[in-house]
């Protein structure tokens, strides 16, 4: 009799960014069928995170340059001050690291400042630039969802989802153009 092969654990993380107060249905949708759901900012208001509904419920948010008091006057679960200015998560095969980004870009390379910030990550996300990013820079990931919400989405809301497992880490980009 054969042994049967053990199940790969594989966890699907939803990432978004500058949703600006709105999430794009199709975003949304994509988003809630995941483990874990990853906001990089820019989240301007906590009925944003309200709509967020991932399998496990674990919901993994950072505060970008737009997440001030202002944005966030609408009664919500969630709070400005929860928001942390960067946080990492353990997935299978490694961790992920979440910042914002704005913090970074008024230097010469952006993006190698924000990897090098996070030495230990095998993937990072950020957001702030509004421009998708899915890419490996010296085997590992950098990421950047683009605007999930309806301001400047470059012609179409868009979003990533990353499948972790212990052996590979896949990432596919998902755009929904505007109507």
């Amino acid at each position: 009799m054969m042994k049967q092969q053990e199940k790969i654990q594989t966890k699907t993380v939803g990432i978004l960014s500058d949703t600006h107060g709105a999430i794009h249905p199709g975003v949304l949708e994509s988003m809630n069928a995941c483990d874990v759901i990853v906001h990089a900012g820019d989240i301007c208001g906590g009925v944003v995170l309200e709509q967020l509904t991932p399998v496990t419920g674990e919901i993994v948010a950072v505060r970008g340059n737009n997440d001030v008091s202002q944005h966030w006057q609408q009664e919500s679960t969630y709070t400005l001050k929860e928001l942390p200015d960067e946080r990492r998560i353990e997935l299978p095969g490694g961790s992920l690291a979440v910042i914002h980004g704005h913090q970074y870009w008024s230097r010469q390379d952006p993006q190698e400042a924000i990897l090098s910030h996070f030495p230990e990550a095998r993937a990072v996300v950020y957001g702030h630039s509004h421009y998708v990013q899915h890419e490996k820079i010296d085997g590992r990931w950098l990421l950047n969802p683009g605007a999930a919400g309806h301001r400047l989405n470059r012609g179409g809301s868009s979003c990533l989802i990353l499948r972790a497992s212990e052996e590979s880490w896949k990432v596919e980009m998902y755009r929904f153009v505007n109507e």
